[in-house]
């Protein structure tokens, strides 16, 4: 809101004093008081997000033979002067300032006064406030939690597979950076260079997931490449040793799997059963570690999701959280005995309501 005050030095004559000569009296008489309008300031608010912004002030008088042109920052006692340029204008005078704001300035509400000086002490003012706006650069740092590459030791030829999580600190701490390109890095044993075999794009929990074919024993690690107001993350390593394979192992089989309610209400817990089997001189249960995949509705693409162990009959039980509608499996990875085997899949719809 703009505030205006006048000033004016009176003349006081007392009894018995001269009188004025004509002319001074016409004199007193035409002089006009000064007046101070039109204040402007461009741009309003102030924005620095980084480079330094200027400012221009300008403001009109009347009658005025100079002015000035004040600034003060929020929480400041002392005003600031700024350096005045004028410009006729019509039957007025357009007076001109300007200042630099930068990233080091006080974000805020900030005072201008801007007056105006005509003849025998008299002033004009106008007063307000104008807005600046310090938006200084931060980084969010980020990093890569929860990252495993197994199964460790794995067949030459079997199935690697690598998963973790990328978190960013925000506003209301750690939290899943969802739908960011992780890499994922290799690096042979006796070598010194890491080599990308993969990426993956992280899900809405931050998490991300990669398979391929184990080669070559050596160390695993991911890395987020960061971005413009983001900082670089990178795993901790995880070292696999590959085994050569043995001449035969016995077939695997994962049967029996279901995936209950059908359909599931977003958000809720759906049921995972099944059986794991291997071929020992006859079909029979067996205890080990098996992976739950999911792979959403229209994508090609199974995530892994949890671990569970077979119980000693192979019976596997396991929960989780529907978010999408898609298709669910059980996957055992093998190990030194056995093949790999994955169940059949089942489909789940989710719904809202």
């Amino acid at each position: 809101m703009l505030q205006r005050t006048r000033a004016a030095v009176a003349l006081t004559v007392g009894v018995g004093a001269l009188a004025l000569a004509p002319s001074a009296m016409a004199a007193t008489a035409t002089a006009a008081d000064p007046v101070v309008s039109d204040v402007r300031i461009r741009p309003n608010p102030i924005v620095v997000t980084g480079s330094p912004v200027g400012a221009d002030f300008s403001f009109l008088t009347k009658g005025a033979g100079k002015a000035e042109f004040q600034v003060k920052a929020p929480g400041a006692s002392a005003w600031t002067s700024l350096e005045v340029k004028s410009a006729p204008y019509g039957l007025q005078t357009r007076w001109f300032a300007s200042k630099t704001f930068d990233v080091k300035s006080r974000a805020g509400q900030w005072s201008f006064l801007a007056i105006a000086h005509g003849e025998d002490g008299k002033e004009d003012s106008e007063s307000g406030r104008f807005t600046v706006d310090v938006r200084r650069h931060q980084h969010l740092e980020t990093r890569i939690a929860e990252f495993n590459a197994w199964p460790e030791p794995v067949r030459k030829g079997g199935r690697l597979n690598v998963n973790g999580r990328l978190l960013v600190d925000g506003r209301h701490g750690w939290h899943g950076y969802a739908d960011r390109t992780v890499d994922i890095l290799f690096r042979a044993d006796g070598s010194s260079r890491w080599e990308k075999v993969g990426s993956d794009r992280t899900d809405r929990y931050g998490r991300f997931s990669e398979s391929g074919t184990a080669e070559r024993s050596g160390t695993w690690r991911a890395v987020f490449a960061g971005g413009h107001d983001v900082e670089r993350a990178y795993s901790g390593t995880d070292h696999v040793r590959v085994l050569e394979p043995e001449p035969e192992r016995g077939a695997s089989r994962v049967t029996r799997f279901n995936a209950s309610p059908e359909p599931v209400r977003h958000g809720r817990y759906l049921s995972f059963t099944g059986r794991l089997q291997v071929d020992d001189s006859g079909w029979e249960g067996y205890r080990a570690k098996v992976g739950l995949y999911f792979k959403p509705a229209g994508s090609s693409k199974w995530s892994h999701v949890r671990n569970t162990w077979s119980n000693g009959s192979g019976r596997l039980y396991t929960k989780a959280k529907a978010y999408r509608s898609g298709h669910w499996k059980f996957v055992f990875a093998g190990d030194d005995d056995f093949r790999p085997d994955s169940s059949g899949s089942d489909y789940v719809r989710v719904i809202r309501r």
